[in-house]
């Protein structure tokens, strides 16, 4: 019975701390989105969420940590949703294109804390980090999706491609009012992946016939 009991206390105790982390999480998440990175310090989310701030260093080592786990829970449930959708076969062109639309669209949804990690003024560590997540991300789903026979490019290699590819352009668009949709963008991808970067064109010279 005593076991019992202090087993139910423990438990209690980690369900109050696990409801105490993901609170700060929710009011850092609130508070960036309302006021950008910057505007934020750990005074700003302790106080959204109801708790000291010696609450939040028992949770986390400074803000950044904070935001790292919180940019991680928004790419986890997006990557579970990316892979998750049906497709026709491996890397099928019309999945590749819901996907990179469907980022795309996740990244305007959550402007301010896509701009920590890819704007002129992000944090060098949330930048690492971003880049790295979204390289492993990459690199797995390329080797799932390919035989290894069909990439002209290691996938390790061309994760490293795609994902610097993704981040300049996320930090432009979402910087500057481009004009461009999400789907504008997803094409922009697809096209550079299977087509490269130079238009066909007909040769206006054909060449001569032989006699």
């Amino acid at each position: 019975m005593l076991k019992k009991k202090l087993r139910q206390q423990r438990d209690r105790h980690e369900r109050r701390k696990a409801a105490t982390h993901q609170r700060l999480i929710d009011a850092a998440r609130d508070l960036i989105s309302a006021r950008g990175y910057g505007q934020v310090d750990i005074l700003d989310i302790t106080e959204r969420a109801d708790v000291s701030k010696a609450t939040f260093y028992k949770h986390f080592d400074n803000k950044e940590t904070c935001v790292r786990e919180l940019m991680e829970q928004g790419f986890d449930a997006l990557v579970a949703e990316l892979l998750s959708a049906p497709r026709a076969r491996p890397f099928d062109p019309d999945w590749a294109r819901a996907s990179f639309e469907r980022a795309f669209r996740w990244a305007e949804e959550n402007r301010e804390l896509m701009l920590i990690m890819v704007g002129g003024a992000a944090s060098a560590e949330l930048n690492a980090f971003g880049r790295q997540y979204l390289a492993t991300v990459i690199e797995r789903t390329l080797i799932n999706e390919f035989p290894q026979q069909t990439l002209s490019i290691p996938p390790h290699v061309l994760a490293q491609i795609v994902t610097g590819m993704m981040i300049q352009l996320l930090g432009w668009w979402l910087e500057n009012d481009t004009g461009y949709t999400a789907a504008d963008l997803a094409g922009f991808m697809l096209d550079v992946l299977q087509r490269g970067v130079v238009a066909e064109t007909v040769d206006s010279h054909p060449p001569e016939a032989t006699s």
